[in-house]
């Protein structure tokens, strides 16, 4: 420990000790302190080591003035060195160096004659006490040493005979018969599966040899298989000889032999083939039956749908998916799924009892039925009937009465010229169709559907890889004011440019792209891209709508990547609409709800997309901060020779969004005609194919904003007219 200077940091008088000054003292170990961290490295701070040493020149200052020198109180100053770790091969010797021109400072007249002898005596003192430290240390090291390499013999000895005792374990546990031998087949060790299969006593196998239980036709053959093994032909000997039973049976049995190294002998294994199909039959029944209900899985159905593709005879094939399994497990719990299972199971089994027919479980609440027809087989409807009315029966579990109904996804009269997978996935995809209709629902397999369907979930699955290779991109329409032709905006929409269908409708991607989640980042990307673009193109003055679905507005990226943008030099936020569709508000949580609110806060424009006239819809006019209304596509397309009575009602309901303040805009307006209508109803914006033209929106927002389109809009001019 260091000693503290005196009170107050106050000198002491001149005269009474050397050094009397604490500035002279400070500049001694400031010196101390850079000589000794040039000889080695001290794991402190700079500052730390100078009051280290300010306080060890003080003890020793304390030590040299006294009529004899505290030799003592010196070679505690070499311990704390080492403690301190200056141990470098100089350290001493700088210390010695800077300590003896500190301390031979003379005091007074009277005592310098003595002060040589005082600061040699100390510093041997400090030198004796530092290798002392040193010694003890090292010697400390040594024992630590000693006892870890000790601990580890210890623990390698331990670990020894722990995995002796595990290999002994294995070798007397072990189902296959296990031995020993020495180069001419004697046994040295075997083990209780080896007498088991050899049908003999250990007293009788002992002191026997491996050939002489070996049938005498295949004991030549055997004899030159170790032969080539102990010269080196081959790594290891794979045979099936015949064993002879005492009672002089044969029993087949598969022999693996490898070389010891280290030795002569040799180590086998021998396992009985009869156990072995046993075990291989379990274990193939594992493979292909689901464990929790004991039906076929969908590899073992499979298999089986390939078989009967060949056979003469009809078959229908269905798809099952249980409604309601997961409130069961949510709910109660999944041992109460699990019993639930085992019991659908079991009667879709009993409602197809007197067909000649394989039910399966694919995974989860999914099943598949196979139904080979014969003259009594009923039609899809009664069979569907039958299976709901057994599985809607209540079942008790825990005292809770269950069931369950079911829809169905069928392929009848199944074509012979179609793969097994393809036939399920048919089968899949009517199945998702009857469920997108409701519970207890049925639908047969319909080509043009199925391949819509594969269609649009196979572009779906594409999307990400679209995206990385620049096929999704961004598409700008301009955003036309009906009363003079103006360019007012421009709208930006997501583009897909596909190799092989070419430009597809938004509509047929987004829908199902909802449900992953490169969603989200799209919508960050298509505001953030479109902004970019807008400003590089000339229209930084012009509001950029940008089309989100609840899902991108939800995506906590596109608030990070709003603030970024509004973070930059010209932020402008009222220049960005978001648009969001007023349907999915209506029955949107509070999470997107408060995401619009936020935004608006920050300056963005809410733009209300497919906005018809329900009150609910009128509702959202006041609970948010609504900067525009979009009508809804079915009210535009409306014939507006007609004076029906949506078109009135349209009409009144404009009157009362823009009486709140609030812009209204007419997207898809195909003819001048419906562009004159709507501006007399009081429609301020329209866009559509009047002013996109039949190549729909570019990718070019400055030849869009420069006036480089052709069609009604000539310039930055689109008279309605």
């Amino acid at each position: 420990m260091t000693r503290p200077l005196p009170s107050g940091g106050q000198d002491q008088p001149a005269g009474t000790q050397p050094l009397a000054s604490r500035r002279e003292r400070v500049k001694v170990a400031r010196k101390w302190a850079y000589l000794v961290s040039s000889t080695t490295y001290l794991p402190l701070s700079h500052d730390r080591i100078e009051q280290e040493l300010l306080g060890l020149l003080d003890r020793l200052l304390d030590a040299v003035t006294g009529d004899q020198p505290a030799t003592e109180a010196a070679a505690e100053v070499g311990a704390e060195l080492v403690r301190l770790h200056c141990v470098g091969k100089t350290s001493l010797q700088c210390t010695v160096d800077v300590l003896a021109a500190a301390l031979l400072s003379p005091m007074d007249s009277r005592s310098a004659d003595r002060l040589p002898e005082r600061v040699a005596r100390l510093l041997g003192a400090l030198a004796s006490g530092y290798v002392e430290a040193i010694r003890a240390e090292t010697a400390e090291q040594r024992d630590t040493s000693d006892q870890a390499l000790l601990n580890a013999v210890r623990e390698s000895q331990r670990e020894w005979r722990t995995s002796e005792a595990q290999l002994d374990a294995i070798f007397l546990g072990s189902p296959s018969g296990i031995a020993v031998t020495r180069p001419d087949g004697e046994f040295v060790r075997t083990n209780p599966a080896l007498h088991r299969i050899l049908d003999r006593a250990s007293s009788e196998v002992a002191d026997g040899n491996l050939f002489e239980f070996v049938h005498e036709t295949d004991r030549r053959l055997l004899q030159d298989g170790y032969r080539d093994l102990r010269d080196g032909k081959i790594d290891r000997l794979r045979s099936r000889p015949r064993f002879v039973t005492k009672d002089g049976d044969l029993s087949q049995a598969t022999l693996t032999a490898s070389l010891l190294r280290g030795s002569h002998g040799y180590v086998t294994i021998v396992a009985d083939d009869a156990e072995l199909t046993l075990l291989q039959n379990q274990l193939r029944h594992q493979l292909l039956h689901d464990m929790l209900t004991g039906l076929p899985n969908r590899q073992f159905f499979s298999t089986h749908l390939e078989h009967v593709l060949h056979l003469p005879n009809p078959a229908t094939l269905y798809h099952v998916d249980l409604d309601g399994l997961s409130l069961v497990t949510d709910g109660l719990g999944r041992q109460a799924g699990d019993g639930l299972l085992r019991i659908a199971a079991d009667r879709l089994r009993s409602a197809v009892a007197g067909e000649n027919a394989m039910v399966a479980r694919f995974e989860c609440d999914k099943f598949g039925i196979l139904i080979e027809k014969s003259a009594n087989t009923p039609d899809i409807v009664t069979m569907i009937e039958r299976i709901n009315e057994a599985l809607s029966e209540p079942v008790y579990i825990d005292g809770k009465g269950l069931a369950v109904t079911a829809n169905f996804g069928v392929v009848e009269d199944l074509p012979r010229d179609v793969e097994p997978a393809e036939l399920l996935r048919s089968a899949d995809l009517a199945m998702r169709r009857a469920k997108s209709k409701g519970p207890g629902r049925w639908e047969r397999y319909d080509p043009v559907w199925d391949g819509r369907a594969r269609e649009t979930i196979g572009l779906v699955a594409t999307m990400p890889g679209a995206w990385e290779n620049g096929e999704l991109g961004i598409g700008y329409e301009p955003l036309i004011r009906l009363a003079d032709g103006e360019i007012a905006g421009v709208e930006a929409r997501l583009r897909w440019e596909h190799p092989e269908l070419g430009l597809l409708p938004r509509e047929r991607y987004l829908e199902l792209a909802e449900r992953t989640a490169l969603i989200g980042a799209l919508g960050a990307w298509l505001v953030k891209r479109g902004w970019t673009d807008k400003a590089a193109g000339g229209g930084a003055d012009l509001p950029l709508l940008v089309p989100l679905t609840p899902n991108q507005l939800a995506d906590p990226r596109l608030t990070g990547t709003i603030r970024e943008m509004l973070g930059s030099a010209a932020p402008a936020p009222d220049r960005l609409w978001l648009g969001l569709p007023a349907g999915a508000l209506l029955v949107a949580g509070h999470e997107i709800v408060d995401n619009a609110s936020m935004l608006a806060d920050l300056g963005i424009g809410v733009v209300l997309h497919d906005f018809g006239a329900t009150p609910g819809e009128l509702a959202l006019v006041d609970d948010l901060p609504v900067h525009a209304v979009r009508l809804d596509s079915r009210l535009v397309w409306h014939s507006v020779d007609d004076d029906s009575i949506v078109l009135a009602g349209t009409r009144n309901m404009i009157a009362l969004v823009r009486q709140a303040g609030v812009t209204v805009l007419a997207g898809d307006l195909e003819t001048s005609a419906q562009a004159r209508w709507w501006q007399r109803a009081g429609v301020e914006l329209g866009t559509g194919p009047l002013y996109t033209g039949d190549e729909g929106p570019v990718t070019d927002i400055g030849s869009l904003i420069g006036g480089g389109r052709a069609g009604p809009a000539q310039g930055r001019r689109a008279s309605p007219s």
